[in-house]
């Protein structure tokens, strides 16, 4: 608890590590991603990174530009303190539950590192590392399954392996199912993946939508890491809120339940206002299928869709007055260096926010998206 609040933080991480493909297939081994050292680096911020798909991730300019996770936050070798790595990449639980304790988090949702968005371009590799961080994950949260809980990645490049992956995710005790804002460069709201929104509303599994940079063309407009947060990374949770509330499916899975994670909730006025500008001229057109059946407000008020706000979100109680404050959660980012992990202590401090907000804020609304721990 913190300050007498409990604590459910809804959007944790952990950072990019070798032990987390040692169970991938073996015809995938070559393709593993390993850890790099630019040897005169002096001129340079970041000076280590990870070889994926013969490039290195994250790398400190160009196109695709972006700070991510690298090899010195969890390897020894490359200057990681034993002590912290520990707890980052989950490989010492227990030193996880430690650095929960120090900042009052009862429960924590864990998801992957961003990089996983930027697995290549090959569907097939994609999935055997889905699968193998699904895989490391689950073993890790069995430590303490009531306060580490997991989102398991979800391949849908090929429903085979996405329906296959979400198996073996839930009898590995996940709670929730996480993708990223696009496909590659198809919309959540593609008719390729039609198969997955009954499948895990009939699993009761809920989607998690987490910010990383998922749509290719958006790398090449991006050459710092300024770029990389305000467009690669943050606007394919637009385009996934079009793709997914814009094309009706949470309509359609009256039992779906979708949140939009790190993006913050700011851009959520923008998107509303534009669909529901448009949605009335287009209701008469048979050529637009899939509409929402309401407003997008009756969408985003149904009870299932939820958004995690930063701290120092200007518009917050706005955005609460808007969404309604059942559908807004807090989420730390820890391990991740923006100095979210006193987010919590941030929203305390908002003087707009009722003892009752905050409450359902830190904690309640989690256990309605995730169930209880």
């Amino acid at each position: 608890m913190l300050n007498g609040y409990r604590i459910y933080d809804a959007d944790a991480h952990v950072k990019f590590s070798p032990a987390m493909w040692k169970t991938l297939a073996p015809e995938f081994i070559a393709k593993r991603p390993r850890p790099l050292r630019v040897s005169d680096g002096a001129d340079i911020k970041s000076t280590d990174g990870w070889l994926i798909d013969g490039r290195m991730e994250p790398h400190p300019f160009g196109p695709g530009t972006q700070g991510a996770d690298k090899p010195h936050d969890v390897l020894v070798d490359f200057g990681a303190s034993p002590r912290n790595a520990g707890s980052f990449d989950l490989s010492k639980p227990d030193l996880r539950i430690r650095d929960m304790d120090h900042f009052g988090i009862d429960h924590q949702m864990i998801f992957p590192t961003t990089l996983y968005a930027k697995m290549g371009f090959d569907p097939e590799f994609e999935a055997a590392m889905y699968r193998a961080y699904n895989r490391y994950i689950g073993a890790q949260c069995k430590f303490d399954s009531r306060r580490l809980k997991w989102s398991g990645l979800l391949p849908l490049r090929n429903q085979q392996h996405a329906l296959t992956a979400l198996d073996e995710m839930q009898k590995l005790g996940a709670t929730a199912a996480v993708v990223y804002g696009t496909v590659g460069d198809k919309l959540l709201g593609h008719s390729d993946f039609n198969f997955i929104w009954g499948e895990l509303a009939r699993r009761h599994l809920p989607l998690c939508i987490h910010m990383g940079m998922s749509y290719p063309p958006f790398e090449a407009l991006c050459g710092s890491r300024l770029e990389a947060h305000a467009i690669g990374m943050s606007m394919p949770g637009l385009l996934a809120f079009v793709g997914v509330v814009g094309r009706g499916i949470i309509d359609r899975y009256p039992e779906l339940k979708i949140a939009f994670l790190e993006f913050g909730a700011e851009w959520v006025f923008y998107m509303v206002g534009r669909i529901e500008h448009y949605l009335p001229t287009y209701r008469d057109d048979p050529g637009m299928k899939d509409l929402p059946r309401g407003t997008i407000k009756d969408s985003i008020n149904s009870g299932r869709v939820f958004f995690a706000p930063e701290a120092e979100d200007r518009w917050l109680g706005h955005e609460i007055q808007l969404v309604g404050d059942e559908h807004v959660l807090y989420g730390s980012d820890f391990p991740h260096g923006e100095e979210r992990e006193e987010a919590a202590t941030r929203f305390i401090e908002r003087t707009e926010l009722t003892t009752p907000q905050k409450e359902k804020i830190f904690y309640h609304n989690a256990v309605k998206l995730f169930g209880e721990p």
